[in-house]
């Protein structure tokens, strides 16, 4: 044990910007911690949980906000702001209790170590995660029929950005890539250097993104980038010095408080462990999900988007006037095997949407569809029934569907589409162009 006289000394601003970076991280990522030693990650799960009570009523008493939304794939909700919020206002008060009862003490280097593995961990964590499921193009999927059929001017921002990155692989290959690597520099002490400043400007690029294309992950993408800024903190006078003043500079102590050998050799043996678990599980798991929810997912015969060629309603045939809001143009069917839906997407580009049931026959097939009120996951058959079309297969591209819909008859002739036909997913990459091709 390094008695105290030994320990080197720090200034008293460092000091108490220590305890509050210590703290922060503690409240702002207690569940991220946890989840980094498999078999614990429910216990983080149950904390997020267990103090939900405790932020509504934060939000309510001090912030004078009902709380009724938590995160729901949006971690930008009144919600993420208000504990955001208390964790600051819980480190700063927390950090001026330890100060005056601690001031005494010169430097913790060996919490500043544990500190940083944690930090450098639970970053490198996150950059698998997020990075290899964009390897397998998991979090950008290739833009879908009803993304294509899309006017560029109703589209949201971030499906716009969503757009962007699905349409090339390649490129979110990359930025997955990129990430992964970042993740993989930062589980080693000789690396976590460049590993920090790597990630940092992949996170800048992230935090940015998100913020300008209004992408609900603005709170925990900052977070991210902050934490591989305040990784590489330490060695900010050695690159200043390097790269701004022209001057040699020593070499780092890697060792930290670690003067032991039984002692480094563990924690490497314990970290070569994580790595050779975490880095191969996430891989495995996003390859797997890929037949679950991402492009080799099983699909349904009739999947697809059909555009409407013929229409009758009521024996009545309706031609594709531009300003009738209610004559099909494209029916699309979501036949996945978590999700099966109906879109009807009108002449003026408005979608109704209904909840799917696919009855099976010989030769023809029968969609039941059902309003939106049941949630993804439960029973379609719940919910009250809209109509029943009978579909029946002409030819490998065609497809007829009579039947009755909120008390209408219609018959439909549609001809299937294929995201190959536009143009955005057809131009493809070339190394000579004569001229710009920007359309």
């Amino acid at each position: 044990m390094i008695g105290e006289t030994a320990l080197p000394r720090w200034s008293p601003i460092t000091r108490i910007a220590f305890r509050f970076v210590f703290l922060y991280f503690s409240f702002a990522f207690f569940s991220a911690i946890l989840q980094l030693v498999p078999m614990l990650g429910m216990l983080g799960y149950w904390h997020d949980e267990a103090v939900k009570p405790f932020y509504v009523w934060i939000g309510k008493t001090v912030f004078g906000v009902e709380i009724t939304v938590f995160p729901n794939g949006s971690g930008d909700t009144t919600y993420n702001w208000v504990r955001s919020a208390s964790h600051l206002v819980f480190a700063f008060l927390g950090a001026a209790i330890w100060s005056s009862f601690d001031w005494r003490r010169p430097s913790y280097p060996w919490l500043k170590d544990g500190l940083w593995i944690a930090m450098r961990f639970v970053l490198a964590s996150a950059m698998f995660s997020y990075g290899i499921n964009k390897v397998f193009g998991l979090q950008f999927p290739e833009p879908s029929m009803q993304r294509l059929l899309q006017d560029y001017g109703d589209s949201s921002p971030m499906g716009l950005l969503w757009t962007f990155m699905g349409a090339s692989q390649q490129y979110t290959m990359f930025a997955g890539w990129m990430e992964t690597i970042g993740g993989f520099l930062l589980c080693f002490r000789r690396t976590q250097l460049v590993g920090a400043l790597w990630t940092a400007g992949v996170m800048a690029n992230v935090f940015v993104l998100n913020m300008f294309y209004d992408v609900p992950v603005k709170i925990y993408s900052f977070h991210l980038l902050l934490l591989a800024l305040v990784i590489a903190t330490p060695d900010i006078p050695r690159l200043v010095r390097i790269f701004v003043l022209n001057r040699p500079v020593p070499r780092a102590d890697l060792r930290g408080p670690w003067t032991k050998r039984w002692l480094r050799r563990t924690a490497f043996g314990v970290k070569l462990a994580w790595v050779g678990f975490a880095v191969p599980f996430t891989f495995w798991q996003m390859s797997e999900m890929r037949y679950t929810y991402g492009a080799l997912a099983p699909k349904g015969a009739l999947d697809g988007t059909w555009e409407v060629m013929e229409f009758m309603r009521d024996g009545v045939a309706i031609p594709p006037l531009a300003t009738d809001e209610t004559r099909w143009r494209y029916f699309t069917i979501i036949d996945a095997p978590d999700w099966k839906q109906v879109v009807v997407t009108h002449m003026k580009g408005v979608n109704g949407r209904w909840r799917l049931t696919i009855r099976d026959g010989d030769p023809a097939d029968t969609l039941e569809l059902r309003e939106m009120t049941v949630a993804a996951g439960d029973d379609a058959s719940k919910a009250p029934l809209v109509g029943t079309l009978t579909c029946t297969r002409e030819g490998e591209k065609n497809l007829r569907m009579t039947g009755e819909i909120a008390g209408a008859r219609v018959e439909a002739l549609c001809a299937r589409r294929e995201p190959q036909d536009f143009l955005l997913m057809k131009r493809g990459f070339h190394w000579v162009n004569e001229e710009p091709f920007n359309r």
